[in-house]
């Protein structure tokens, strides 16, 4: 999928089939015994979804049960995708894609880093809520716990939530590159350590020219 076709004004715009499986595949990151999904709630309603990726410390150790539920979602959510295919997707590009995020974890972070890292993973905010720190406030829950264990923190950026991460104090450490000239995809890998980041208070002070400084 291009990121143009990633990018919509309400949630209407979407195909119900899309929507469905975006939905589900959101939902279902909660029996990732890695992750945890964050939600961020205004008057009821989902505003913004961020997922991140724990440090090897903090995974979640299963039941059987468990183990044999997780392995049974999985395997009704393949069988949904055979069924009916996913068409906005190229899936080989997803799998380059996918292949390139572990080649730059292993290049810019180092052999296994990543397991000791918290690692967001994906962060949607609603149309409705965007630029009212919906996101600001997803990638703090993160950082909060990563600070307090002395942790790092890593994601591949859009060229929409650079500015953010810049000014939350990650620093660009490679780039993920996908595609040929005129259909490639670059993304900034980012790296966060508290040894070095700004605190709380030094973020409320920045200002939009001094996060583009750091662009």
């Amino acid at each position: 999928m291009s990121p143009e076709l990633a990018i919509t004004d309400s949630v209407e715009q979407i195909p119900p089939l899309r929507l469905y499986k975006q939905t589900r595949d959101h939902q279902h990151r909660e029996l990732n015994p890695k992750g945890i999904v964050v939600c961020a709630i205004i008057d009821g309603k989902v505003a913004g979804v961020a997922a991140w990726t724990m440090p090897r410390k903090l995974w979640r150790t299963e039941s059987l049960g468990e183990v044999v539920y997780r392995k049974g979602i999985q395997y009704k959510d393949a069988m949904e995708d055979w069924l009916f295919p996913s068409f906005w997707y190229d899936h080989g590009r997803r799998e380059r894609f996918q292949k390139a995020q572990e080649d730059c974890m292993e290049k810019f972070l180092g052999s296994g880093a990543i397991d000791e890292m918290w690692y967001l993973k994906a962060l949607t905010v609603h149309p409705g809520y965007q630029r009212k720190g919906v996101g600001a406030a997803l990638v703090d829950w993160g950082l909060k716990h990563a600070r307090e264990r002395g942790e790092k923190a890593y994601l591949e950026a859009s060229p929409f939530g650079k500015g953010l991460y810049l000014k939350k104090g990650f620093t660009t450490v490679g780039e993920l590159q996908v595609g040929e000239e005129g259909d490639e995809v670059r993304l900034p890998c980012m790296l966060w350590d508290p040894a070095s980041a700004p605190s709380d208070e030094q973020i409320a002070l920045l200002t939009v020219p001094d996060v583009e400084k750091q662009a």
